[in-house]
């Protein structure tokens, strides 16, 4: 006849072996860093503006960085997106153009 196979003993063995493999997965599910929202980068451009000294092209690195110290995943934050959000500040007169990156052009003569 067949052995009946008792499925509620485990050895301490394969024990301690399901323990370190399932440790290891949570070590590397670890939480992910959320994607800033237009807010986030309108504040760290505010932030920016007020403690950057330096060339313009570095601008949007700094601004980045700020949004890494934060706490956020900037893979998908553009260059262009930085400087969209400089612009329309400046534009609104949140900001000014500390940076002298945007040319006025009076068009009335």
């Amino acid at each position: 006849m067949k052995e009946s196979i008792d499925y509620d003993y485990i050895p301490e063995e394969y024990l301690k072996e399901i323990e370190e493999a399932e440790a290891e997965l949570r070590q590397k599910r670890r939480k992910k860093n959320p994607y800033p929202s237009s807010r986030d980068v309108v504040e760290a451009v505010i932030e920016a503006v007020g403690s950057f000294a330096g060339h313009p092209d570095d601008f949007p690195e700094y601004v980045l960085e700020i949004l890494k110290e934060k706490g956020f995943d900037v893979r998908h934050v553009t260059i262009k997106r930085i400087w969209r959000t400089y612009e329309n500040l400046v534009r609104k007169g949140v900001i000014s153009d500390r940076l002298g990156v945007l040319a006025r052009y009076d068009y009335e003569e």
